[in-house]
């Protein structure tokens, strides 16, 4: 049951690619085969199959039932080591003590820090060379709606968007960034999960996560490089439970000119409204609100980079609907961040192969193999046009899938991936007819042998004739044969090295001239 004085909901999701130090040259089933992710023996992350506690159970039992089974293997980790797509950590301590996600925002002259329930954090990592950090977080002090927009605004960038010119990464703080994020009641450095972006400057990395992020994946495997797929914010799925605002949901004054609630929540605007026209702003919120259970003040929003829930207060609200909110359409929002993430390093893989020019053609024929076997994985065990048989299910999944336009980017993946096979194919046929013509030039070095032996009747030479050759006479047949031979070889494998240097024409060309 979840605490009677929770006000709102957050899950931060940040989506990104990984490689394994020391792997970069292997093929792709090898580089990212989830058996090479071996935890350090004081890590505190587990690898956690199966829930801890029996709410969790609970919970999982109904997740599984709302879904297809064919979609479990990519959403939850079977255990088996072989052959799994995902493999689920979480982090002990969330078990063990309290943690606190903690946010500090200067901005308007007003400073605020708000310290809020860390529920659990939660990493996946999947066979496609993709994973997700997730950060579970419950508010029970902040009641303002403007403080938590500014939670989920604030509390999802992961690095500065933007330097100002005249004094860099302060510039940013206040309207974009946090001055702050630190996570408390993790072992170890309190400084290793503390973040105020001042090292961010015009020589950093660009894409950089920041260092809470970068310690919590180094706390399970230091052998592991990261980097963000989407941008500087993470992923938001945020509830709010207001009785005034789920009033104006019934009513629809909240989609009334001038009212600017529902779009802020929706596309996580921490201070005015992005959108200044309303014929636009209307437009917008029509295609991004999903309506069916207005009349009873829960409205839904997904936008590219979001799942909205507003609703009641009241038990019902906060104890039924806001369960299903964060597990069961949480995880089409996960399953669809995978998805994407996946088709990113598929697209980056592409590039990355079709400038192995080093490479030789064989192995690169085979790289290319092997990552079209992985593709094909993708589409038939994590990409799914339809993963539940519930009405609102495939309505939002739709949604979800519609707004990250992730249809379009594997069809255009799926042509990349095609050209990329067919030039696998190109590079085996000629690898093929390399060897063709090896074979065809080491029969040509030998059928002079071959009839050199015949004319001069060698095979028809006496059978003791060891005892010629060891005896110390002269047997001038055999010497002759095996002279003549080694001439005639020899000639004709010089005539056909200048061919295959100069080529047909060239050569004789040559030989006119002279």
């Amino acid at each position: 049951m979840n605490d009677p004085r929770l006000l709102s909901y957050h899950i931060f999701y940040f989506p990104f690619k990984w490689e394994k130090n020391g792997l970069e040259k292997e093929k792709f089933s090898k580089r990212f085969n989830l058996e090479n992710i071996k935890s350090t023996d004081d890590s505190n992350w587990e690898n956690l199959p199966h829930p801890y506690t029996d709410d969790y159970k609970v919970e999982l039992y109904n997740e599984k039932n709302f879904f297809y089974k064919f979609v479990h293997n990519v959403l939850y980790d079977t255990g088996d080591k072989k052959n799994n797509i995902i493999r689920h950590y979480e982090r002990k301590e969330a078990y063990q003590t309290e943690l606190t996600y903690e946010i500090k925002v200067i901005a308007n002259n007003k400073e605020d820090i708000y310290r809020l329930r860390l529920k659990s954090i939660v990493l996946n990592l999947y066979s496609t060379g993709t994973g997700i950090l997730i950060f579970y977080i419950e508010n029970d002090q902040y009641r303002e709606f403007g403080d938590i927009l500014r939670i989920n605004q604030y509390g999802r960038r992961i690095f500065p968007p933007f330097l100002n010119v005249s004094n860099g990464v302060s510039g940013a703080k206040g309207v974009e960034l946090a001055d702050y994020i630190a996570i408390t009641g993790l072992n170890g450095a309190a400084d290793r999960y503390f973040d105020d972006f001042l090292g961010y400057t015009t020589g950093s990395e660009t894409w950089k996560a920041c260092r809470f992020i970068d310690s919590l994946i180094e706390d399970l495997s230091p052998d592991i490089k990261i980097e963000a797929v989407i941008d500087d914010r993470m992923h938001v799925v945020s509830w709010i439970g207001d009785n005034d605002l789920a009033n104006k949901v019934k009513d629809e004054s909240i989609f009334k000119d001038q009212n600017d609630d529902w779009y802020r929540f929706l596309f996580i605007d921490g201070g005015g409204c992005s959108c200044q026209n309303e014929k636009m702003k209307k437009e917008i919120i029509e295609k991004h609100s999903y309506l069916r259970w207005q009349k009873s003040g829960s409205l839904y929003g997904i936008s590219r980079y979001s799942m909205v829930f507003l609703s009641d207060n009241e038990y019902f609200s906060k104890n039924i609907l806001l369960r299903y909110f964060r597990t069961m359409y949480a995880r089409m929002v996960e399953l669809s961040l995978v998805q994407r993430a996946s088709i990113l390093k598929f697209s980056d893989e592409v590039t990355h192969l079709s400038e192995l020019k080093e490479a030789k053609t064989f192995e690169l024929a085979d790289q290319i193999g092997d990552f079209y076997r992985a593709y094909i994985r993708f589409v038939n065990q994590i990409y799914f046009r339809e993963i539940t048989a519930q009405e609102q299910g495939i309505e939002m999944y739709d949604m979800i899938q519609e707004k990250m336009k992730i249809s379009e980017q594997v069809k255009d993946l799926d042509n990349e991936i095609g050209e990329l096979h067919n030039y696998a194919t190109l590079l085996d046929n000629k690898e093929q007819n390399r060897r063709m013509t090896a074979i065809t030039i080491l029969g040509a070095i030998f059928l002079p042998a071959t009839l050199m032996v015949g004319l001069f009747g060698i095979n028809t030479l006496p059978e003791d004739i060891p005892e010629y050759l060891f005896s110390g006479e002269f047997y001038w047949p055999f010497w002759i044969s095996i002279g003549i031979i080694f001439g005639v070889t020899g000639t004709v494998i010089w005539i056909i090295n200048k061919i295959w240097k100069l080529g047909i024409r060239e050569f004789f060309k040559n030989i006119k001239t002279r």
